[in-house]
């Protein structure tokens, strides 16, 4: 039984710090597309997306390791708790992952360089994000469940900011001559990270649920 026990325990360990991983290369991912979002870099953007499939692959590791693990070690109470956080954060960081591909596809099809439009809140709100990504892995990491709850405020700015684009973005759009559809690109892009970040504090509301039992809504 305590052999059986200590496998457990190291299989759990392994695939959090998979977790960990797949968060690490979320945050790289996110910082990349913004990145090809300043330069217009769209050999980079390429990259971006090319890297996507490894960022899938892990999800699904994750979770298939996951699923096994239930299946044969019938784990209970925190064990069982631990291993639903597990899939769940790597689904959420997973579909991070694909908005930020998603950034890197719509800096393609935008045509006007220099841009049509100011793109420092979309700057502002991809910073937001990763603040967000770091908070939350270091909580998943050393068990910091307190802190998700400063999530709920992060993200809230983030929607602000969304909003505010958007209206600006689409306000525009009866004075402009040229650019009319980077700007529909453009709105994408704030949208893309508004999602973003609604996904990080899942990321945290699975936190609190693995301390506390019971689910609890970050964005009440």
């Amino acid at each position: 039984m305590a052999q059986n026990r200590t496998f457990f325990d190291i299989k759990l360990t392994e695939l959090e710090d998979k977790v960990v991983h797949l968060a690490n290369l979320t945050m790289r991912q996110t910082a990349t597309a913004i990145e090809v979002l300043e330069k217009h870099d769209l050999e980079m953007a390429k990259t971006v997306i090319d890297n996507d499939n490894e960022l899938d692959d892990l999800e699904l590791a994750i979770n298939d390791e996951a699923i096994l693990l239930i299946a044969k070690q019938q784990p209970v109470a925190t064990d069982l708790r631990r291993l639903i956080v597990t899939m769940k954060s790597a689904t959420d960081l997973e579909r991070i992952a694909d908005y930020a591909t998603n950034i890197a596809k719509a800096v393609t099809r935008i045509e006007h360089v220099p841009y049509v439009h100011d793109i420092q809140p979309l700057k502002q709100m991809a910073e937001q994000l990763i603040d967000m990504l770091e908070l939350a892995t270091r909580a998943y990491r050393k068990g910091e469940v307190s802190r998700v709850r400063e999530l709920n405020e992060m993200d809230r700015v983030i929607d602000e900011i969304n909003l505010t684009v958007i209206k600006q973005y689409i306000g525009s759009l009866p004075a402009m001559t040229v650019g009319t559809n980077d700007v529909y690109e453009f709105s994408n892009i704030a949208r893309y990270l508004e999602r973003m970040g609604d996904h990080v504090t899942n990321f945290g509301e699975h936190l609190i649920f693995l301390e506390k039992g019971k689910h609890y809504d970050l964005n009440q």
